[in-house]
């Protein structure tokens, strides 16, 4: 909350934000809402405008529900639960200012409003300037002399003119609303500005758009999420920002759920990619035993259960090849919990393998027999967490011995010191991309931040080469930090954007986990990773489907690809409910 009222301030101006009504001023409203029977009463949150609060999608279609006066009672309602609250909005589509002041005594304050929300800047245009602030005074003149708290709303966006453009009309109608609050001393809610700041940073406003001059319900969440910061304070955002956190995970890992099966049956050119044992189900796997973690419905517990047994608590076929190993991290995490042993008898077996029969071939990417070791950045993911996870539980130093050893190999053949990142395999050392710079997978570098998180977590705080991981992991995460885009993202070539301008979700994922982990454990200063903690997080929360599917993650590949809104993959969801679970731990280490 304290970062918007920043941002407004830079957008508008001290002078203006310092005289608007605050929402520090709506303490006596809060008060109210947190009362009980039999000393409560009805709160009356009044919405008057045109089409938008009145919640029309693509003409004439009305959707009622999904409009930011519903989502304002909403979660209104969901914080403070004793609370009586009515929503009425009293707007009509297609009506202007001045029509609407007609009939505001009639149609508006017999409602008793508590708070009166106003919104007509979009149909204003049609009467200008002058005309528009009569009305919009008349309004405000009316309802303060009735000691109604009054917030103005400028509009939101109308893709047929140039958010960009400080000179269009709804930029010179929002410059006046507000001048308007300023003088009377109203509420604001800065809708356009707020949308003016996505474009700059480079969002495409479309995906906030039903239609050209009406927001969906994305958008309308933008706008009730400005008007919330009038009813929950610091405390309240916290805690209302880890119960909408976990109703995103949950639609996440149901829409997981329900398309599994077909996307094991769907596969990829790639051979077994989605096993059931595969790297990129185990990917998931591990994410969703995290919110299995979390949630109260055994269902997710269940689910990961039916995996274990359907492949008989057995590696990929190949237990020297790093991706076929992986699922070693999930039946640990299920050993954990169930401490069932057979969960990983062949686990430990597989691993013990490993140990005693070592490969010692070249990790040049084409040398004989060089997938025998870790020779790509990705398997740091794979395998050097399994023997932490194993090693962890066991409480057998060899595991921790072998990982150090094979993963400090790795380390020495792919990591660029200079650049503080990984290249994917050896063939990228000297490849370039289209701007003249190295090639530097996203995802990539997600496997292997995400990876020193397990292993710094598994790991004895005694162990001598601990102090190794922790420095690695801040030095990739300085650098990656660096990386982050005006949005909140990262892309599939983290040094050539231009090439690759859109963002890349599984990347994004595992360096957002990256970051609050990191944050969670004092090994991030959070005044410096923070805001770029949050940003990351709502970018990433922006490519949720509405029905739970993340989009923008790459397909399975080695290098950087180019992605749009409807790519998804299993490892994609991993990286997403691994990112959520952190950031509820943060909350809750907040209050």
């Amino acid at each position: 909350m304290k970062y918007l009222y920043l941002l407004l301030c830079t957008l508008l101006g001290f002078d203006v934000m310092a005289q608007t009504s605050q929402p520090s001023e709506f303490t006596q409203i809060r008060q109210e809402l947190q009362k009980k029977w039999p000393d409560n009463r009805t709160v009356n949150l009044v919405f008057h405008g045109h089409s938008v609060p009145s919640g029309y999608a693509n003409t004439p279609n009305v959707k009622t529900l999904q409009a930011y006066p519903h989502q304002v009672l909403e979660a209104v309602k969901e914080m403070y639960p004793y609370a009586v609250v009515n929503s009425i909005t009293t707007s009509i589509g297609g009506e202007n200012a001045e029509q609407g002041a007609k009939r505001f005594r009639q149609e508006v304050l017999p409602h008793h409003p508590d708070v009166l929300f106003i919104d007509y800047a979009l149909n204003d245009r049609s009467i200008g300037l002058e005309r528009a602030q009569k009305a919009w005074e008349k309004m405000i003149k009316e309802a303060q002399k009735q000691h109604i708290k009054v917030i103005l709303l400028t509009p939101t966006p109308d893709l047929t003119e140039d958010i960009s453009d400080d000179n269009s009309p709804l930029e010179q109608h929002s410059r006046q609303i507000r001048h308007l609050a300023h003088d009377y001393k109203t509420g604001l809610i800065d809708s356009y500005a707020t949308f003016k700041e996505k474009r700059k940073n480079g969002e495409d406003l479309k995906m906030y758009m039903s239609q050209s001059n009406h927001p969906n319900e994305k958008g309308h969440h933008v706008v009730a999420g400005l008007i919330l910061n009038y009813f929950f304070d610091e405390a309240k955002w916290n805690e209302y920002h880890q119960k909408q956190t976990m109703k995103i995970m949950k639609k996440v890992a149901d829409w997981q759920l329900m398309n599994f099966e077909n996307q094991v049956r769907k596969g990829s050119r790639w051979a077994n990619s989605h096993a059931y044992w595969a790297w990129t189900n185990a990917t998931m796997y591990i994410g969703m035993a995290e919110w299995a973690e979390m949630s109260d419905d055994p269902k997710y517990w269940d689910f990961l259960l039916t995996i274990g047994e359907k492949n008989q608590w057995q590696t990929g076929p190949s237990i020297y090849f790093a991706d076929d190993i992986c699922i070693i991290q999930p039946y640990a995490m299920l050993f954990n919990k169930y401490k069932e042993p057979h969960m990983i008898k062949k686990s430990v077996e597989t691993l013990d393998t490993l140990i005693a029969n070592p490969r010692h071939n070249s990790l040049s990417y084409y040398a004989d027999g060089s997938h025998s070791r870790w020779c790509w950045c990705d398997a740091l993911f794979m395998a050097p967490t399994s023997f932490a996870r194993i090693g962890k539980t066991t409480g057998e130093p060899k595991y921790f011995e072998f990982m150090d050893k094979e993963f400090r190999i790795t380390y020495d053949s792919l990591y660029s010191a200079t650049d503080s990142l990984f290249f994917r395999d050896t063939r990228y050392i000297n490849m370039r991309e289209q701007n003249g710079e190295k090639v530097f997978w996203g995802r990539g570098n997600g496997w292997v931040t995400g990876a020193l998180t397990f292993i710094i977590d598994h790991m004895s705080a005694q162990h001598p080469s601990r102090t190794f991981y922790i420095s690695l992991f801040r030095q990739m995460m300085k650098k990656i930090s660096k990386l982050q885009d005006k949005q909140g993202f990262w892309h599939s070539s983290l040094l050539d954007i231009t090439s690759y301008p859109m963002p890349e979700a599984s990347a994004s994922g595992f360096f957002t986990y990256s970051l609050f982990w990191g944050l969670n454990h004092g090994y991030l200063e959070k005044e410096e990773y923070l805001p770029i903690a949050e940003k990351a997080w709502n970018a990433l929360v922006s490519v949720v489907h509405e029905d739970g599917k993340i989009g923008y993650v790459q397909p399975i590949g080695a290098d950087p690809k180019k992605v749009d809104m409807n790519d998804t993959e299993v490892y994609g969801t991993g990286a997403f409910l691994l990112a959520a679970t952190e950031y509820v731990k943060y909350l809750k280490h907040t209050k």
